[in-house]
């Protein structure tokens, strides 16, 4: 099993959300391109696993591709044989952390809550807070880290390209991007230079952090 730190090596992650398959393989190329070290595919994408499958093959067995919105336990085997490094739930779900487990993959579960937060917590690694920006974005997780100070946060969910350097500072592990860096007109219109220079743009907010 990858850690944390292995499966977000540069801290963003490119979410993407698409009812084009085509379309979403050829954004995650163009992300890859510009910079952006890990993907996340939702299984609301339509042949979601072929995509797994086909950016591994592309990319390499290094590059970490998880599979998001997964809800049974089912996916996580299915996941696993395509290749996939993580898993990413939307909500807090015992039974597909203890898959993920047995299958050696990284665990991420979703939760918005400080009492999901603390249940997710003392199950997985790393906690995704999902949809952050309902409750404030940078500054709720400015009130979680009070009595949460060290847990390991994915933040997603409105997440802006130019909030990434804020969310880093407050020491969340990885930010997820999701329309931000995968326009729906861009996909539509198979803009993918565009979605190279939003890779670069959120990239370098990472290189501001660490500076």
């Amino acid at each position: 099993m990858l850690t944390h730190e292995q499966v977000f090596p540069n801290r963003v992650a490119g979410v993407v959300q698409t009812e084009d398959p085509e379309g979403a393989f050829r954004a995650c190329v163009a992300a890859l391109e510009g910079g952006i070290g890990t993907i996340e595919v939702q299984m609301t994408v339509p042949s979601c696993l072929e995509i797994v499958r086909g950016l591994v093959a592309s990319a390499g067995a290094t590059l970490p591709v998880g599979v998001g919105t997964v809800w049974d336990v089912e996916t996580v085997a299915k996941a696993k044989q395509a290749g996939a490094a993580f898993i990413v739930t939307p909500t807090v779900l015992p039974e597909v952390a203890k898959a993920c487990a047995q299958h050696d993959l990284l665990c991420v579960l979703g939760a918005l809550t400080p009492t999901e937060i603390h249940q997710a917590s003392r199950i997985v690694e790393v906690v995704r807070i999902f949809p952050v920006q309902s409750l404030g974005g940078p500054d709720y997780v400015r009130w979680l880290r009070g009595p949460m100070p060290a847990t390991p946060f994915l933040v997603s969910g409105g997440v802006e390209i130019d909030q990434v350097e804020e969310y880093l500072a407050l020491g969340v592990t990885a930010v997820g991007l999701a329309r931000a860096l995968f326009p729906p007109d861009a996909i539509r219109r198979g803009d993918m230079a565009l979605i190279t220079t939003l890779a670069r743009r959120a990239t370098a907010a990472t290189g501001a952090v660490w500076a």
